[in-house]
């Protein structure tokens, strides 16, 4: 099933990533920017709300800013010139991750993919500019002061119907994806941060996208978002 169409472009993000972090190697500033998590119930339209936020973002405060989902850090990890291009300077890697130690239960996954992929999410996100969508990024940065952390949830019909016009399928196809895709991820999260991503404790405020627009969200959100250099 065609999910990749409700991502983004990967090449889009990551030229634009790649802006974000020439002009502050430029800038030299030792500040770190805000940074913002969305976690999800699948179908809650993250990703288009978070090309939204960024956008505004950037209008208002004259920042720039990027997407970070799985596919691309994904991508940046498994590049070792990107690694080493854009994920230089970030400051002291082990410090950060050392961390989560105990913060989060029972961390320390045997899994290698989703430990790059944990360090990626704490580094980035301690460098601020980003909207990281899932991948247990609210968990996995509740111990960096800069940033701020947002959940989407819907009952299961709107998700449904979502899905069904974007993808333009039909009501089975559209209902079977979203009991699948959403038990992998509550199994994945319990699997390897030993939490729900429900728990509203990890967040500043959860949103019901079928009570209120993508719009009012957004602007609800960058009310939250402290201002930084």
């Amino acid at each position: 099933m065609p999910v990749d169409k409700l991502i983004p472009s990967v090449e889009r993000r990551l030229s634009g990533w790649v802006g974000v972090k020439e002009r502050l190697g430029r800038s030299g500033s030792g500040t770190p920017g805000p940074t913002i998590t969305l976690s999800r119930q699948f179908g809650c339209e993250a990703y288009d709300l978070a090309e939204q936020l960024r956008t505004l973002i950037e209008a208002r405060r004259g920042q720039q800013w990027t997407v970070f989902d799985k596919a691309l850090l994904e991508r940046v990890s498994r590049e070792t010139h990107l690694s080493e291009r854009l994920l230089s300077n970030l400051g002291d890697e082990s410090q950060l991750f050392d961390t989560l130690a105990p913060l989060v239960p029972g961390w320390r996954t045997h899994d290698e993919a989703y430990e790059v992929l944990a360090r990626y999410i704490v580094r980035i996100a301690s460098e601020g500019h980003a909207v990281l969508v899932g991948q247990g990024g609210a968990v996995l940065t509740q111990h960096l002061p800069n940033c701020v952390h947002f959940r989407l949830e819907a009952p299961v019909e709107h998700r449904v119907q979502s899905i069904m016009k974007r993808l333009d399928i039909s009501r089975g196809e559209a209902e079977a994806l979203v009991t699948e895709h959403q038990d992998r991820r509550d199994r994945f999260i319990e699997r390897f941060l030993h939490c729900s991503m429900s728990d509203t404790r990890y967040y500043h405020a959860v949103f019901n996208t079928a009570k209120s627009p993508i719009e009012s969200i957004v602007r609800s959100i960058l009310e939250l978002v402290p201002s930084a250099p």
